[in-house]
């Protein structure tokens, strides 16, 4: 909601007061009830929770929620398997999402929900991480401590507050290929996807009447170029890292068809699974320039998408989603670029759902994506 429409709420002439200003930025009208703690109260959300697989760990968290005032609308659960066929291993991983609403008429301050939801989870389980994103946008995440952070007497939970209120926050890095960045703006202009962009980077030049500059300067979007052809990348690199540091801090980097090469040194700067990279999905077959165009000389039948987390491994991260379409002898090399593009769209928006929706879980070079 914006700024403007709550000024009918106020007194003739009254101009927003600085919470209101906060709230309307955020989605918040003058109706949002808040917590004791004064921030506006959570109607809702999710519990993402990893840890060793034991006996009673559902029942245990549904009893949790429940003891928060919160009920579970639905709980997905997986199991992964270290140890092979045959019975379960203390070795093998549970993961569940809990999806959960409130149903009580009295809204607990969330510092108790997630003191006790913490205290709960990631005190009692062995090789625990969870994290907690409420509707509002608070992203909490909780794990077991390590054997220097136990104060031996009780198992205190680390916690993390990764944001405390808003959408997620997104930063794209993009080249001369705009559709992905496009269909991310669209996404995000009518609340498909519930991001917001503060800036793009580009390693290409586009001058101020260029339409995405203009469609970024419409959306409030920093655009920022940065030149790297003819530059050795530790230079660029640092002029990257210097225009994010001193741009609004992001949760995940997107990189929309950025096509360079970020540096060991680069993605340790990042907290772990914290980029999410597009591709198509011809590797390894059709590596360097123009793949399309080797997948059509090549006469390839299937095309598809990948979209993952980066890792220094180069297009191998983790896998967050794939797509895929067929081809055929009639397909031009345009018709094969264009399916291409499409796919690439769907896989990164889908991928990046995923991740700000609390739907995805590491176990190694795998992922587990409740949907």
């Amino acid at each position: 909601m914006a700024v403007r429409s709550l000024a009918g709420l106020l007194p003739s002439g009254a101009a927003p007061r600085p919470f209101l200003r906060w709230a309307a930025s955020r989605g918040f009208s003058r109706s949002t009830s808040l917590c004791d703690d004064g921030v506006p109260a959570a109607r809702g959300g999710s519990l993402l929770l990893q840890c060793a697989d034991s006996l009673g760990v559902v029942s245990a968290v549904s009893e949790t929620l429940h003891g928060c005032g919160w009920n579970v609308t639905s709980a997905d659960v997986h199991v992964e398997r270290h140890g092979g066929p045959g019975p379960p291993s203390p070795r093998d991983t549970l993961l569940c999402r809990f999806s959960f609403e409130d149903v009580g008429a009295t809204l607990r301050p969330l510092a108790e929900i997630e003191d006790r939801l913490g205290r709960s989870v990631a005190g009692s389980f062995r090789a625990c991480r969870s994290s907690l994103l409420f509707d509002t946008g608070r992203h909490v995440t909780f794990r077991a401590p390590d054997s220097e952070e136990s104060d031996g007497a009780q198992t205190v939970p680390v916690c993390e507050v990764v944001r405390p209120s808003g959408k997620c926050r997104a930063g794209i890095f993009l080249s001369k290929r705009e559709h992905c960045l496009n269909h991310l703006l669209d996404r995000s202009r009518w609340g498909d996807l519930k991001i917001d962009i503060p800036y793009v980077v580009s390693n290409a030049e586009r001058g101020p009447d260029h339409p995405v500059r203009r469609a970024l300067e419409d959306a409030g979007i920093e655009y920022i170029y940065i030149k790297m052809d003819g530059r050795e990348r530790s230079e660029w690199e640092t002029d990257l890292r210097a225009a994010v540091s001193t741009a609004p801090d992001v949760d995940v980097l997107i990189l929309a068809r950025f096509m360079r090469i970020l540096s060991p040194s680069f993605l340790s700067w990042r907290p772990p699974h914290s980029i999410v990279n597009i591709h198509h999905g011809l590797l390894p077959s059709f590596k360097g320039a123009n793949p399309y165009r080797q997948a059509y000389d090549a006469g390839v039948k299937l095309i598809g998408a990948t979209a993952h987390f980066v890792t220094e491994d180069l297009d191998e991260g983790p896998i967050l989603e794939q797509t895929v379409d067929v081809t055929t002898h009639r397909d031009t090399v345009r018709d094969v670029r264009i399916k291409s593009e499409a796919l690439e769209c769907a896989a990164l928006e889908r991928a990046v759902r995923c991740v700000t929706e609390n739907r995805v879980a590491v176990i190694g070079q795998r992922t587990v994506v409740f949907r």
